[in-house]
């Protein structure tokens, strides 16, 4: 009657470790790639500002400095910002951030862009504008090395004005190597 022990035997802790095992082999990749995917907020939800500001300047009048009206426009290029290399100077190690600075963003276009990134951040960004009236076109760029392997991710927006001169948005967001 004494052999009537408490407790698992060898075989069954064996049997758990292997189910937390392969529990842990499916959750920790998917983990990763949503952590990845979730840093990507910060490109979609910026060059989202950009667009709006491009579409609000465009649309509000401006003249020069004798009061001429000029035709519609866009701002003027800028970037890349903070710099070309921010992405790899601020890649210590995976995760790292670049740490914002005022003058990162301190160029006209960013400005009457009303646009700015005052907290750490992963991504670089440009923008680029041509023409004037019912030819003009901008694009704005975030590109971004997430794990710090030198592959960058890369997501675009871009805007052009209709004949009616309405200004129109690409179909929606480009994006390559969007969790890289």
């Amino acid at each position: 009657m004494r052999r009537l022990q408490r407790g698992f035997t060898l075989i069954e802790l064996m049997i758990v470790v292997a189910i937390i095992g392969i529990l842990a082999s499916v959750a920790i990749p998917s983990l990763i790639k949503y952590i990845r995917r979730s840093k990507t907020i910060e490109a979609t939800m910026n060059l989202r500002k950009i667009y709006d500001s491009s579409v609000a300047y465009y649309e509000a009048d401006h003249a020069d400095k004798s009061g001429v009206a000029i035709l519609k426009q866009f701002p003027t290029n800028a970037g890349p910002s903070p710099g070309a290399t921010a992405t790899a100077a601020c890649c210590g190690q995976s995760g790292d951030r670049c740490v914002p600075a005022p003058t990162n963003f301190a160029s006209d276009s960013w400005t009457v862009l009303h646009f700015s990134v005052d907290d750490p951040f992963f991504f670089v960004y440009q923008y680029s504008t041509s023409g004037t009236d019912t030819s003009a076109t901008f694009g704005a760029w975030a590109f971004g090395d997430l794990d710090c392997d030198s592959i960058q991710s890369t997501f675009e927006r871009s805007g052009s004005v209709m004949p009616d001169r309405s200004v129109t948005g690409a179909a929606g967001l480009f994006s390559k190597n969007e969790n890289e």
